[in-house]
């Protein structure tokens, strides 16, 4: 059997990955500076990524043969104000489970970048297409890290992600950070109340940010299809996972209305927030092509899944 260690298994995207490991036939290890009780994770450790001596005693004790390194500070905002704290978190940490797979002989990585180290452009983005890491110190962040995975020695899919959403199909996890701060989640937790934009004077059709939203199950699945890739010893790869649309905002509201049936309609406008780019849609062909990835959901299927989980929660 096969043996996944997963950080950051507590969150949205662990939660769901660990689930579908499991169907897979995997056993799953996993560590976050939060506990999980999630039915189809085998063992798990509170543990930091930053914490060596716990890494190293994880890995004497458990033979890893591939890491899914999704642990990590994801808020933009956030970052602008503490860049040093994502810096410590998101690259020196991964630096730190670098050094430990290094010296227990762990060659597979899996890393959860972001598109967010892009220059905007008003195309679809390609992986060979200009980065600019000083978007913000979130994105800064995550670069550093992939150069140094990129330098490690160790075989490795990066994935840069474009906007992760939507909920497990069958309703057993779904988006819910605290705060929330992302689009989908939070209209929906304040349906029948104004719904907050934040800029309507992008360089976009509608004047708001445009983005790729990718259901957070496809991207699971190319995970573990990235696995397969790199323990048969095949190339290792930069790979973009989306969908190949955008979405506005406001055309994201306009669809929730429509599927929710609720009647929120004042959008209060904010100041734009610092960093966040025009546009932002993913170019998926190398990702098709090497792994044969194809996303099964569409926005309608994502913000389904995602309003039928939030249903849940709230009891209805």
């Amino acid at each position: 059997m096969k043996t996944a260690l997963i950080t950051g298994v507590s969150g949205y995207l662990g939660s769901h990955l660990a689930k579908e490991l499991k169907k897979s036939g995997w056993k799953v290890v996993g560590i976050d500076v939060k506990h999980t009780s999630n039915q189809y994770v085998d063992f798990f450790q509170t543990c930091d990524v930053n914490d060596s001596k716990a890494l190293h005693t994880l890995f004497d004790k458990i033979k890893i043969d591939v890491v899914f390194h999704l642990a990590g500070k994801i808020e933009v905002g956030e970052s602008v104000k503490e860049p040093t704290v994502y810096y410590h978190n998101n690259t020196a940490g991964t630096n730190t489970l670098l050094n430990a797979m290094l010296y227990w002989g762990t060659k597979n990585i899996i890393y959860s970048s972001t598109a967010g180290v892009y220059k905007s452009k008003t195309e679809t983005i390609t992986e060979i297409d200009e980065v600019n890491p000083l978007n913000n110190p979130y994105a800064g962040s995550k670069y550093c890290a992939e150069l140094a995975i990129r330098q490690s020695g160790l075989n490795y899919i990066i994935f840069r992600y474009f906007n992760l959403a939507g909920s497990d199909p069958d309703g057993e996890f779904g988006e819910n950070h605290v705060p929330e701060t992302h689009l989908i989640p939070k209209i929906l937790q304040n349906l029948n109340n104004d719904v907050e934009i934040y800029g309507t004077n992008y360089n976009t059709e509608d004047g708001t940010c445009v983005r790729d939203y990718v259901h957070v199950s496809d991207v699971a699945n190319a995970h573990i299809l990235a696995a397969d890739h790199i323990m048969a010893g095949k190339e290792s790869h930069i790979l973009n996972l989306g969908t190949g649309k955008g979405e506005s905002v406001i055309s994201i509201i306009k669809k929730i209305i429509e599927i929710t049936k609720s009647s929120m309609t004042n959008m209060v406008t904010l100041p734009r927030r610092i960093g966040d780019p025009d546009m932002l849609v993913a170019d998926i062909t190398l990702a098709k092509k090497i792994l044969t990835y194809t996303p099964k959901h569409d926005i309608i299927s994502i913000l389904q899944t995602a309003y039928n989980w939030h249903l849940k929660q709230n009891g209805k």
